[in-house]
């Protein structure tokens, strides 16, 4: 036997630490987990947060600026509802799309169609998805999907788009309170899972038959926490994430996406500095929790207070849990749930890999998976669901599919008075007062 070079003690862990070592630096914001947010660094993430930017733009450290490709000119201009960081219009959703092999010679790919360039040579469109889409860089929700609103004669891909193609969107998620998201610790997702699961006899979350939900490990071995996918652990990350694909933003762990028109592209440098995206984070961070406001007058307060028991009654708050973990109030159980074939919608926002079926859990979310989004502020956050395809809460219920499908036939057998308390209780939950202005 070989004689263990005693060097090898003192190398093994010096490797071991190094991936530590990048993670920390990387992730280390001034407002560690479980920490008072660095006010200083709030407010120069708020001006950050708020900057309106342009090609070149002198805050981006010699860096190309917005673009080639991007969804809008600022953060502030999709999280607006409400106040500074709040939720998004259907104006503001992001189109998304994947595209399964189809013969040996294809590759799988997914992303997303981003709506705007600051050149035409890099404008991307549905037609780079594939050829038999439209020329369109500018998707509405009514292409993709049937609304109530859409015309006889609309020209709706739903059902319709070639094999293996699927393009859907995601609407802005509001930022309220999402410190409290990013401190809960991963034990407490796993436990919510576990709870689920034993609650239902050990049910798998491929059931679509029982709401048994699953957190999402990524491969660092992290969950995830952020995002409809909950693709993303943390609040750093998803910041991140953000800043590039929908500004064009590079930063130091997140590239600019390339543009589909004109792949070859590269930026010279970084447009964000680890200290700029730490300081956005930090922004986020500090923007107060939502909270409930009841009626003022004793009649309503009493139908919102019966509404509470009927979100239970039927069963809504088997995913949206009022509490989870040290967070009261949330209304989420962060998990991702089966949600049903008419709520499917593929690509993804942040590029996880397209998920593997003879893999176990551990991979990508499915098209039907999505994360409970919680509720608080729910009534300052139209439209609703993954897509904003519901314009109110009552059609976001009676959309609800897969393993919350018994929840929306238990809505639909309460009395007129009953679901009138039950909506009544879902807008009392609200934007947080004090908002950033």
């Amino acid at each position: 036997m070989k004689h263990f070079n005693r060097a090898w003690y003192l190398v093994i862990p010096l490797v071991a630490l190094v991936p530590v070592g990048l993670r920390a630096l990387t992730l280390n914001w001034r407002s560690a987990s479980g920490q008072e947010v660095d006010a200083q660094a709030a407010e120069a993430g708020k001006v950050l947060f708020k900057h309106v930017w342009t090609e070149k733009d002198p805050l981006c450290n010699g860096g190309d600026g917005l673009g080639p490709v991007f969804n809008d000119v600022s953060c502030v201009a999709c999280h607006n509802q409400g106040g500074v960081g709040g939720a998004g219009a259907l104006p503001h959703n992001v189109t998304t799309f994947t595209v399964r092999p189809r013969g040996p010679a294809e590759q799988a790919r997914e992303g997303v169609v981003h709506a705007k360039a600051t050149e035409p040579k890099f404008l991307e469109s549905l037609r780079l998805v594939d050829g038999q889409l439209p020329d369109t860089s500018i998707v509405s929700l009514s292409l993709l999907v049937q609304l109530p609103t859409n015309r006889p004669d609309n020209h709706c891909l739903q059902g319709r788009f070639p094999r293996g193609v699927h393009v859907s969107q995601r609407n802005t998620p509001a930022l309220w309170g999402a410190k409290l998201i990013d401190d809960l610790p991963d034990r407490v997702l796993i436990a919510a899972e576990r709870k689920q699961k034993l609650k239902h006899g050990l049910a798998p979350a491929e059931s679509e038959q029982v709401p048994v939900g699953r957190a999402l490990r990524l491969a660092d071995g992290r969950i995830g926490k952020f995002g409809w996918k909950a693709q993303t652990a943390s609040l750093n990350d998803f910041v991140r994430a953000a800043c590039a694909n929908e500004l064009g933003l590079g930063n130091p762990t997140q590239g600019q996406p390339k543009s589909m028109r004109n792949p070859g592209y590269r930026p010279a440098k970084l447009d964000l500095t680890d200290e700029q995206c730490n300081q956005i984070t930090a922004f986020v961070a500090s923007l107060p929790r939502p909270e409930q406001r009841l009626p003022e007058d004793s009649i309503h307060r009493q139908q919102a207070n019966l509404g509470e028991k009927m979100f239970h009654k039927v069963g809504c708050a088997e995913c949206h849990v009022p509490n989870l973990g040290s967070v009261e109030g949330l209304y989420s159980d962060l998990l991702l749930h089966k949600m049903g074939e008419p709520l499917e919608g593929g690509g993804s926002y942040n590029e996880p890999p397209i998920p593997d079926p003879s893999k176990p859990d551990g991979d990508a979310p499915s098209p039907g998976e999505w994360r409970t989004p919680p509720l608080w502020g729910v009534g300052d956050s139209a439209p609703y669901l993954h897509d904003g395809r519901a314009a109110t809460l009552e059609e976001a219920i009676k959309l609800h599919g897969g393993q919350a499908a018994k929840s929306a036939v238990r809505f639909a057998g309460l009395s007129a008075h009953e679901k009138a308390a039950l909506l009544g209780f879902l807008n009392s939950l609200r934007a947080p007062a004090a908002q950033a202005h």
